[in-house]
């Protein structure tokens, strides 16, 4: 790409990877010069050329094996990047190997946005890359541009990482049967902003190799989560076998039994396929049937609104204010360290509390929803019914390594790192839904199903919905009543004597 900050290069022993998953993949075991004649390799943001050398020498030591001599074609190999510099080093390096095997030869490429190229007839057999990874959020002015394109009108997704576009491109420009590699994070597998993506792949291929590593195998990119996949562009699909490593767990799967209902990419070996189905078999409701999931409030700028002083005179509007590290399993922290100051639309803001606000009018006045008049200045961005934080209700962490569901009755405003279910029937039981969240069986299931982002599971609204569950019949009260009151003993004094049986409750009706 040659954006200057997103430059991540690809390490050798993982260029290695996916090159050799290439040349397998385009060779299929018939290493014939005629093969090795028209091979066509590119890289749409190749940069230093991390992943063109090492495919490039591969197949020169190839040509030594299959005709007796090393030889070269400049077809073989093309990149494109907009950093002039790195395809100038690309080139030289190019230029030193060809020299290291006695061969010359014009190491070919464009210094141009391989997202703007038109394809025509400009197709190869090998498409492998290390794409940037740029969110939306922070970089409008990049995929405005792209945007603007019938290619990225076409693939838009709102919240989608720019290195969707790239796995996209590298499609339309493959042959068909033609393969393409790639490193990633792993986080589109399951992404509400990856659908259409999710869907080319689906419709246009079918997955040979998934190596999920689930961490980043880049020392300076640490908070990405790596995955390397091969794929191959083909109609006959006959639901195709996928090799599968996911954190040091080799299994395969066959390309029609990886997506869920949604379209999700759900990666688990046959025990936990089995598994998944004797959920779903159990189940009879989501818990999007039973609950309103909302996220806690977006104050557009924290500065402003939260405080840890208390000031009586201001009473009417200061609310107590949590932290998701304040949510447990069954509980939270009882004393909030915390005070927020409750400014939604129904306020109006009196001279005093002006005096408060006003050194941070220039920030909060930038706000987008000021800006467009939806808010008054003082204005929470994304206030919440107030029922939400104070009625009865089930917290969890937006993100956490494990399931902390807790209970709570009283004034709880939390941040939007924070969700709260409030049930819409009151007939259903919280307590025992509760206890069914904490359990190892929901774990296991959010685990293979739901949204996680390393070893850190996602509470998001739209997965949680999606979780299913059993509740008993009314025949069955003695059940719910029995979970009920273990789960009001966690509650009051959390017991992993406790937390067994109410996992082995689970366990007897999933398994």
């Amino acid at each position: 790409m040659g954006i200057s900050n997103y430059k991540v290069y690809t390490p050798s022993e993982y260029a290695d990877i996916i090159t050799e998953l290439a040349l397998q993949n385009y060779f299929s075991e018939e290493y014939t010069k005629e093969k090795l004649d028209n091979i066509k390799i590119a890289d749409l943001s190749c940069g230093t050329g991390n992943l063109l050398l090492p495919i490039m020498e591969k197949l020169i030591k190839l040509s030594k094996k299959i005709s007796g001599k090393y030889y070269f074609l400049s077809s073989w190999i093309n990149g494109y990047d907009i950093d002039s510099n790195a395809f100038y080093l690309f080139q030289k390096e190019g230029e030193n190997l060809l020299k290291k095997y006695n061969l010359t030869g014009e190491i070919l490429g464009f210094v141009e946005d391989s997202l703007f190229t038109e394809i025509k007839n400009n197709k190869y057999n090998i498409i492998i890359g290390n794409p940037p990874y740029l969110g939306e959020k922070n970089h409008q002015e990049i995929f405005k541009k792209i945007k603007e394109t019938d290619f990225g009108k076409k693939y838009y997704e709102s919240k989608m990482d720019y290195l969707y576009y790239f796995i996209e491109k590298g499609i339309d420009f493959l042959e068909d049967n033609g393969v393409l590699v790639y490193v990633t994070t792993n986080y589109w597998l399951k992404a509400n902003s990856a659908v259409i993506l999710r869907n080319k792949l689906r419709e246009e291929g079918y997955y040979t190799n998934i190596i999920d590593y689930n961490v980043s195998i880049f020392k300076n990119a640490l908070g990405q989560h790596n995955m390397i996949f091969s794929w191959k562009k083909s109609t006959d699909k006959s639901n195709k076998e996928i090799n599968i490593e996911k954190e040091e767990n080799i299994f395969t799967l066959k390309n029609n039994n990886i997506y869920d209902e949604k379209g999700n990419i759900i990666l688990v070996d046959k025990k936990n396929q089995i598994f998944n189905e004797k959920v779903a078999s159990k189940s009879n409701f989501k818990l999007g049937d039973i609950f309103n999931i909302n996220q806690g409030i977006v104050t557009g700028y924290d500065k402003a609104f939260i405080t840890k002083e208390y000031n009586e005179k201001f009473k009417d509007y200061l609310k107590p204010f949590y932290k998701n590290k304040d949510i447990f399993k069954y509980n939270c922290i009882k004393d909030n360290y915390f005070w927020i100051y409750y400014m939604d639309k129904d306020k109006e803001i009196s001279k005093e509390l002006e005096e408060i606000f006003l050194p941070h009018k220039e920030a909060l006045s930038k706000r987008r929803e000021v800006q467009k008049g939806f808010l008054k200045w003082w204005q929470l961005s994304w206030a919440r019914d107030k029922g939400i934080m104070s009625d009865e209700k089930i917290l969890v962490r937006q993100r956490c390594k494990t399931n902390f569901f807790a209970y709570n009755n009283s004034e709880f405003y939390g941040s939007a790192d924070i969700y709260y279910l409030t049930l819409k029937d009151k007939n259903f039981n919280l307590f025992y839904i509760l206890g069914y969240l904490n359990s190892d069986i929901f774990y296991r299931w959010y685990r293979n199903n739901g949204k996680h982002k390393g070893y850190n599971l996602e509470f998001y609204t739209t997965p949680l919905k999606q979780v299913p569950l059993f509740y008993p019949s009314k025949e069955n009260l003695d059940e719910i009543l029995y979970i009920e009151n273990l789960v009001k003993k966690q509650i009051e004094n959390y017991s992993e004597k406790i937390q067994d049986e109410i996992n082995n409750y689970f366990k007897k009706i999933y398994l």
